[in-house]
């Protein structure tokens, strides 16, 4: 039998797969719920909130090849973005899927011709993986290519930085490439549940009798120098041939007794509610980036997904530092929002904050090829999830996939 440790998108992909090929496996969670960061919830006035602003892209390869989005349901972003705090609200949208959006970009006075060019070259070689970036910095390779301050005022760092979950924009320029291929090629969902619809989807695929959940592992058992089981809390003992690892870096660390785990990213929202709509259209709002205020980003979810809100109601997410000093002043952000559509701050309402202490590791240039804090895997550990690739949806979802199929080609049943 194989455990897989972790229940997010990495183990239940790997879980999915193995069900699949009939395999036999037994599915481990600490939490009363499977999806890890990528959960929902649902309050009881009927609002739907994710644990951060997290969006499905559907031009990820494994997403498409593990998710039905029909069944997913919901609705899905506008490709490119709303401008605010600058006066009038102006939206520029990504001209390889509307082409005549260059005409009108032009005459608003978004971005300067010359930062628009070079957003294309950028996005050319993002499509086209000519060059290796992997040891640089995003925002060196962004000044690199020439943009002005004002493009990182008014869109890097808003942007790029909220989605990164890195203002500073020190990631990976790789990586950074790599998302925004994605983002170029395919639509921004949100599923009709949340974000956790993606859990819950997969989860459906699986045999109950394999899922324990509350369920913590609290050390690897060896035997002849090999892993060949797991403990849990409360001293029980599981025998395993195999086992995947599909948790967070710090938990990897833990479990193998070895390393240090690269620092995390955090990531915190304000959900804020309306009862009218202040613009049409489901874009993703971006202010200037400015010291005095928290706010990355905000998107109006219900001109998404109107289900997320009651009817009558209009639910806000917007993205804050998490570390700014007022990070947590729920007043102060609803009125920074208001301000960019012109209308009293009191029309947004406080509903709900949430932080997301570990949202990411650390994704610095060459993180990919780094050396492994822990060093040589053991015999009969096999890891999945962000400890072993990049952070995003799809690559913790290709990474469980992954290490399912290792399972498979050991040829070991029981």
């Amino acid at each position: 039998m194989t455990i897989v440790v972790g229940a997010g998108l990495a183990g239940l992909t790997c879980a999915k797969v193995l069900a699949e090929a009939e395999r036999p496996f037994l599915l481990l969670e600490a939490a009363r719920r499977p999806g890890g960061r990528v959960v929902s919830d649902h309050t009881p006035e009927g609002f739907t909130l994710d644990r951060g602003f997290q969006v499905l892209l559907d031009s990820y390869p494994a997403a498409r090849r593990h998710l039905d989005y029909k069944e997913l349901g919901g609705g899905a972003f506008r490709s490119g973005a709303m401008f605010v705090g600058e006066g009038r609200p102006r939206c520029l949208e990504n001209p390889l899927r509307n082409p005549l959006s260059v005409l009108g970009a032009l005459g608003c006075g978004i971005l300067p011709f010359a930062d628009q060019f070079r957003l294309l070259r950028v996005t050319w070689i993002a499509m086209n993986g000519s060059r290796d970036f992997d040891n640089l910095t995003t925002e060196d390779f962004l000044r690199g290519c020439g943009f002005s301050e004002g493009f990182f005022l008014r869109f890097a760092r808003p942007f790029f930085g909220g989605v990164l979950l890195d203002p500073d924009l020190q990631t990976s320029a790789k990586f950074f490439l790599r998302y925004l291929r994605s983002f170029v090629t395919g639509r921004a969902l949100l599923p009709a549940r949340g974000i956790g619809g993606i859990a819950e989807q997969l989860v459906s695929h699986l045999p109950r009798q394999s899922m324990r959940y509350g369920a913590r592992v609290h050390e690897l058992v060896y035997r002849n120098g090999r892993a060949c089981g797991v403990r849990v809390d409360g001293g029980q003992s599981i025998e395993a041939f195999e086992i995947v690892l599909a948790v967070d870096e710090p938990a990897v660390c833990r479990l193998l007794v070895a390393g240090r785990s690269r620092p995390a990213r955090g990531t915190a929202v304000h959900y804020l509610v309306a009862d009218r709509a202040f613009y049409r259209g489901a874009w993703l709002c971006l202010p200037p980036r400015r010291k005095q205020s928290p706010v990355l980003h905000a998107a109006l979810l219900t001109n998404a997904v109107p289900g997320l809100a009651p009817p009558g109601s209009h639910l806000w997410s917007v993205t804050v530092l998490p570390d700014h000093p007022q990070a947590t002043d729920a007043d102060f952000v609803a009125a920074d929002v208001a301000s960019w559509f012109g209308v009293a701050s009191g029309e947004l309402r406080p509903l709900a904050y949430t932080t997301v202490p570990y949202a990411v590791p650390e994704q610095l240039p060459a993180f990919e090829h780094r050396s492994a804090a822990w060093g040589e895997l053991p015999t009969g550990v096999i890891l999945a999830g962000d400890a072993s690739c990049g952070a995003s949806i799809d690559a913790v979802m290709t990474s469980g996939e992954v290490a399912a199929k290792k399972v498979i080609s050991s040829g070991a049943l029981n």
